[in-house]
């Protein structure tokens, strides 16, 4: 297995076929490229983002509030 990898490694490294990067590179212009879609939020993700963020304050209110309780019960 060792001597596999070693005649691996010390043969002739692979090469590009001649022209290769002209013919990648017509093709690539000459393939049709996808539009992206919109990254803008629409209104039920804003309304998603607006009730986890209510209900992670509420839940970090909940903790001040506990722990202002367990402060003061000493």
């Amino acid at each position: 297995m060792n001597d596999d990898i070693d005649a691996l490694l010390t043969g002739k490294p692979l090469v590009a076929p001649p022209g290769f990067a002209a013919r990648l590179t017509a093709l690539a212009q000459a393939t049709p490229q996808l539009q992206e879609q919109s990254r803008a939020f629409r209104p039920w993700q804003w309304a998603f983002l607006g009730a986890g963020a209510s209900l992670g304050a509420l839940q970090l209110c909940e903790f001040v509030f506990v722990a202002f309780v367990a402060a003061g019960a000493q």
